[in-house]
């Protein structure tokens, strides 16, 4: 039951992405609700690789008996968090630093995904799961950095 209601929860998750992706490519850069898209696919990003080490603290606290060590993981699964509040900050500057920071934000919780599941943190399913949503929305995240004026 965990897996379906994880991966139906998922897609819906990266609906955002893709509405505000689509939306980015319709409206004008010259537009002042371009630069709100913009604003908006960050934020959203932000929060999603912050709920992402939310995910990671709670499987490790909650298998804390499994791992020698828990103090380590539990300050990886601060660094996505970390990472894209840095995007936000420094969204002002550098759109291009800050799809940066998000993307490596992503990609930071799915190598710690990786531990944790060959850890024996995770249910066997988990990757299977957060890979592919993982892929998109660094390859949604990717497209926007192409894309950006």
């Amino acid at each position: 039951m965990g897996m379906k209601s994880s991966l139906i929860l998922g897609i819906l998750g990266l609906i955002p992405f893709f509405v505000i992706a689509i939306s980015c490519f319709i409206v004008p850069p010259e537009q002042d609700v371009y630069n709100l898209l913009i604003f908006i696919f960050l934020s959203y990003a932000a929060i999603i690789s912050s709920f992402l080490g939310g995910i990671q603290w709670g499987l490790i606290t909650a298998a804390s008996d499994k791992l020698y060590y828990v103090f380590f993981p539990l300050l990886i699964s601060t660094l996505p968090a970390l990472v894209a509040w840095a995007a936000l900050l420094l969204l002002g500057t550098s759109l291009k630093i800050s799809l940066i920071l998000v993307i490596s934000s992503f990609i930071c919780s799915s190598i710690h995904d990786y531990f944790l599941y060959t850890s024996k943190v995770t249910p066997y399913w988990f990757l299977n799961i957060r890979v592919p949503l993982t892929i998109a929305v660094i390859l949604l995240s990717g497209i926007m950095y192409i894309f950006i004026s």
